[in-house]
């Protein structure tokens, strides 16, 4: 009886109910709404399979094969939250939203924002130190050969000064100049194997970048990490389950920006007559008489030609970079394998670049506590570089040189070409013959790769063993063929050779302790480090009767040497890591150094380094302002070293059967003595403090960063110069003195994803200051620059209290009128063998008499600048609105000086050669409005000395790079296609398209002379000897995934 009751009640229930519950259920359907989307990859490969859920139910959906998902959702405060195995998980909020579209970015690029650093891996939010991420797009948005030139501007505190010859590294400076006398550049680790440049590594391999800046992230690589350490990490597949493969290829042209404006065959004769006449000697034969044919044979006559030979020797060149890869993997194993090739033709006829590599990387997890992998790089390149004039002249300044009257070509000629001749009165080589006959050939093979073993042995303790080697096989030619030009000649074919080898194996045993306990998350790590470094060069020469076999064997004359090149590191490592509630952190390393390169007594070095942090967004102080996502203090303090010196730098050297004796009438060879021991040379060590902020703001859309640090170095090397008397022919390396460089960094962030539309801006802005604080070498002082082409007097001084290798000289003050002004200078002194300037006439420049003595000499120069910017700064801002994307990338500097050789050879009229047309605006007695002085062959007064007037503003904004591309949308792809092809975007881009300068030479970013044979490399910075500029490049790309 009960359970009939009961049932009729439930019966009855159900009918009355179910007009309700229907009208409930209709009225939440057409309440919810539709949100659909697409899901994707960072590089817009469509992701299959990823979970769509409501936060807080479990309603959800899959993306089909398209990445394309549907799904309804009750209100717009509701939250979607996509999850896809090997990504990073995502929440996104409904609110008016339609159609959401997500890019997933791999586990390794979370929120929480894993850095590279030594030996190791770290939350960005836990750095104490300065580390610089830079990443993949940007390295690779530019047409660049390797990773060094992409960094120019993006990083505040990275000073990249680039050279326009094809294959030529750039000068990477991290917090200005770290050594006196050596390279200043960092230290290169590529997947933790120290190596050398990055030419031979494909940017579009790369996976991060990371620059460790400050000596508290730099100490623990010890004496290498005085000038800074860039990590490199290469790419090694995803674990989605599937195959990718991805082609990226581009065409482009490059052209010179800029040509300087020289005389023509007219204005040529003109100046000439000046110049020549003003010195009292006749106008050489041919000037007299142009019209004479410019060859036997010939219709041309001199009078006829008009011969630029900046648009002989510049030319549109091609550029073109190609990559395959293949990637893919799971849980259990991974893999990305990449071909690439690059070539590049320089604007500068005869030079170019050539690379072809293949990448192979793999880790494998075998079992729960056993992983291994390796990295495998293999690359060929081969290069043609500008050419070495004669004393190290360089292309540009023959050039300008070259008589505009002057042919090209001469078919009469042994080598069809010509010179100028004794009837020109000039004899500058002809720049074409030497560029296209003339090789200078560089072919290298490398082989960089390693393995590891990783062995968990709890889950808070692991040790991983790695074995790497860097391989290189290095040929490098030197080609002079036979020619006659009729006045210079060369009657034998000179070949040199020179082949070097290099392995420099390393094996690193780590151990890796951590573990969390309750607030407290610490993190330990041991090393042992041992690399050697082995080079074994063989260099070989001899002549040739003609120019048909280009090979060694079988010449004249023969000559050969070799030399053995071995030294070994080894060393120990700590670093402790410890952060407590997420808002204290504390991090310090130590390592020790012991090098064969040091004697006895200082082999070893100890590196120290300690940092803190404070997170005060983690503050409860800090809750109620929920604007603040991230603020952090810290501070760091580090000691690095410098050991880049060669491996028997501290002992008595021998050359050994490398000279001939004279005993008893016959020539015997003899060894002798070729360098004096030091058995007290020590590291260059470094002191780094460094103070710095990080802050983001609504939800990490803007984000900011400062520092500032102070560098100094102590023990600074360099080679002090000896008295001949003493025999040696080399001088020995000294711990010499002191140097300190100190600065100011800012970078700033904006990110805005507006639905359709979504762009993001960046500026960075870096101040260096340098100043030597001693120097122990016998003067004080250190001199360089001097060469005879630019006025034959030094042009850098280096002492104590300036910047390193300012610029030095005289300062102008202004023109000499006429006679009556000498005669009044000269009666400042009274002595008639100290006059002012006892060679000066109307015409000649009136330099400054700074120390009031009455006449001019060398105590009357003074500092006129320095090379090295006030600041520097890079901006870039991108956009993509629906499928097309836009970037547009800015970088400059300010507050540098240049020495402008090209202006001393267009105006310095030292003899006669061609000029720029400034110099028909020199002083006469009827053009006395002028800066530029008189036009006198052998310049008497030496106008042309190393002064104030060629010093030049050497600041620029450059327009680096602008880009658009668009991509091809998914649903029109999958269906031209049949979803064989998942991405396909189209670009087209400018590099240095647009520069902003008050520099008048060819090209405002001035480093090193590529041809210059001065090892003081260091001290000749930002003069201008003529060197090869950058080109602007138009290129065309496309990127497509499959």
């Amino acid at each position: 009886m009960r359970i009939r009751l009961l049932l009729s009640l439930l019966v009855a229930a159900a009918i009355f109910a179910g007009p309700t519950f229907a009208k409930t259920a209709f009225e939440k359907a057409a309440a919810d709404k539709q949100v659909a989307g697409r899901v994707t990859t960072d590089d817009g490969e469509a992701l299959p399979g990823v979970n769509v859920t409501l936060k807080g139910s479990s309603i959800g959906t899959s993306t089909d094969t398209k990445g394309d998902f549907v799904i309804s959702v009750p209100s717009e405060s509701s939250v979607l939250v996509f999850s896809f195995i090997g990504y990073a998980k995502q929440e996104i909020k409904v609110g008016t939203q339609t159609r959401i579209d997500v890019k997933l970015a791999p586990e390794n690029q979370a929120l929480e924002e894993m850095v590279v650093i030594g030996y190791g891996t770290q939350k960005k939010s836990s750095l104490t130190g300065a580390v610089s991420s830079v990443s993949p797009k940007e390295l690779t948005a530019l047409p660049v050969v390797s990773a060094e030139q992409a960094l120019q501007g993006r990083v505040p505190g990275v000073r990249v000064v680039n050279n326009g010859s094809p294959g030529q590294t750039p000068i990477v400076r991290i917090r200005g100049i770290g050594s006196i006398n050596y390279a200043s550049g960092p230290l290169y680790v590529i997947d933790g194997i120290p190596a050398g440049d990055l030419n031979n590594l494909d940017p579009k391999d790369i996976e991060s970048l990371e620059v460790l800046k400050d000596a508290s992230s730099a100490a623990i690589y010890g004496s290498r990490a005085s000038n800074g350490v860039i990590i490199i990490t290469t790419k090694k597949g995803s674990k989605d389950g599937k195959l990718h493969v991805n082609l990226d290829t581009y065409f482009g042209t490059q052209s010179a920006w800029k040509k300087l404006d020289v005389l023509n065959t007219d204005q040529y004769v003109q100046y000439a007559t000046a110049l020549l006449g003003n010195a009292g000697i006749a106008m050489p034969g041919r000037l007299s008489d142009l019209n004479q044919p410019t060859y036997q044979g010939s219709n041309q006559t001199f009078a006829q030609t008009h011969t630029n030979w900046q648009d002989v020797m510049f030319r549109k060149a091609p550029i073109q970079q190609h990559q395959i890869s293949v990637s893919g993997g799971n849980s259990v194993s991974r893999f990305f394998t990449s071909a690439g090739y690059f070539d590049q033709e320089g604007i500068l006829i005869g030079t170019n670049y050539k690379r072809a590599n293949v990448r192979l990387n793999s880790d494998h997890q075998v079992t729960k506590f056993l992983s291994i992998g390796q990295t495998l790089t293999i690359s060929y390149d081969k290069s043609r570089g500008e050419q070495g004039f004669g004393g190290g002249r360089t292309a540009v300044m023959q050039m300008i040189r070259n008589l505009p009257y002057w042919p090209v070509t001469d078919p009469t000629k042994v080598g069809g070409y010509s010179s100028p001749t004794a009837a020109d009165g000039s004899d500058p080589d002809n720049p074409v013959r030497i560029a296209l006959m003339d090789v200078t050939r560089n072919q290298r093979l490398k082989l960089l790769g390693s393995i590891f073993a990783e062995v968990r042995l709890a889950s808070f303790l692991k040790y991983r063993f790695s074995f790497g080697a860097d391989v290189v096989s290095n040929t490098n030619t030197n080609q002079f063929p036979i020619y006659n030009d009729g006045f210079k000649s060369r009657t034998q074919y000179e070949i040199r050779d020179s082949r070097t080898s290099y392995f420099s194996p390393v094996v690193t045993n780590q151990l890796t302790f951590d573990k969390t306990f309750g607030k407290h998350q610490l993190s330990v790590t041991a090393i042992i480090d041992k690399q050697t470094f082995r080079t074994n060069t063989l260099n070989g020469s001899g002549y040739r009767p003609n120019n048909d076999i280009d090979e060694l064997q079988g010449v004249s004359n023969p000559s050969a040497s070799s030399s053995l090149d071995e030294s070994s590191l080894i060393s120990y490592v700590g670093r402790l890591n410890y952060e407590y509630g997420g808002k204290y952190l504390l991090s310090g390393s130590i390592r020790r150094d012991g090098s064969s390169r040091f004697a006895p007594g200082n082999k070893w070095g100890t590196f120290p380094s300690l940092s803190v942090g404070w997170r005060l967004s983690e503050e409860e102080f800090m809750k109620s302002i929920p604007e603040i996502s991230e603020l952090k203090i810290r501070a760091s303090y580090g000691q690095t070293g410098f050991n880049g010196i060669g491996s028997y730098a501290w002992q008595a050297l021998v050359s050994a059967d490398n000279s001939n004796y004279v005993f008893g009438g016959n020539k015997v060879l003899g060894s002798y003595f070729s360098s004096l021991a030091n058995t007290q040379l020590k590291w260059e060590s470094t002191t780094m403090t460094n103070l710095g902020i990080d802050l983001a703001l609504f939800n990490n859309s803007v984000t900011f960063t400062a520092e500032t640090y102070n560098r100094k170095t102590d023990g600074l090397l360099l080679q002090v110069p000896i008295p001949n008397s003493i025999g040696y022919s080399s001088s020995p390396l000294s711990n010499i003195g002191s140097m300190k460089n100190w600065g100011y960094e800012f970078q700033l962030g904006y990110n805005k994803n507006d639905g359709d539309f979504k762009w993001n801006a960046s500026v960075n802005l870096d101040v260096t200051r340098n100043k030597v604080l001693s120097l122990a070498t016998p003067s004080a002082t250190l001199f360089s620059g001097n060469n005879s082409d630019f006025g034959g007097f030094d042009i850098t001084k280096t002492e104590a209290g300036h910047p390193i290798q300012s610029f030095y000289g005289w300062q102008v003050e202004k023109i000499f009128q006429n006679q009556a002004e000498i005669d009044a200078a000269n009666a400042l002194d009274g002595n008639d063998k100290t006059k002012y300037q006892d060679q000066a006439a109307p015409g000649d420049i009136k330099f400054k008499d700074l120390n009031g003595d009455g006449k001019i000499d060398a105590s009357d120069r003074a500092y006129n600048g320095s090379f090295i910017p006030k600041f520097s700064y890079g901006a870039n801002l991108g956009g993509n609105y629906k499928n097309f994307d836009f970037t547009l990338y800015l970088q400059g500097v300010q507050g540098n000086k240049i020495y402008n050789g090209t202006k001393v050879i267009e105006q310095g009229m030292l003899r006669l050669f061609n000029a720029g047309t400034d110099v028909l605006n020199a002083w006469t007695p009827s053009n006395t409005n002028t800066d530029v002085p008189r036009a006198i062959s052998g310049d008497p007064n030496n106008n042309s000395r190393s002064s104030d007037r060629f010093v030049e503003n050497g600041s620029y904004m450059r327009i680096k790079n602008i880009s658009i591309g668009y991509t091809i949308p998914s649903k029109i792809l999958s269906s031209l296609t049949k979803e064989t092809i998942t991405k396909a975007r189209f670009y087209v881009s400018a590099t240095n398209l647009l520069t902003f300068t008050k520099y008048t030479g060819l090209d405002p970013e001035v480093g090193v002379n590529g041809t210059s044979t001065d090892s003081a490399t260091q001290l000749i910075n930002g003069i201008d000897y003529g060197m090869y500029p950058q080109p602007r490049t138009l290129q065309v790309g496309l990127s497509v995934g499959f």
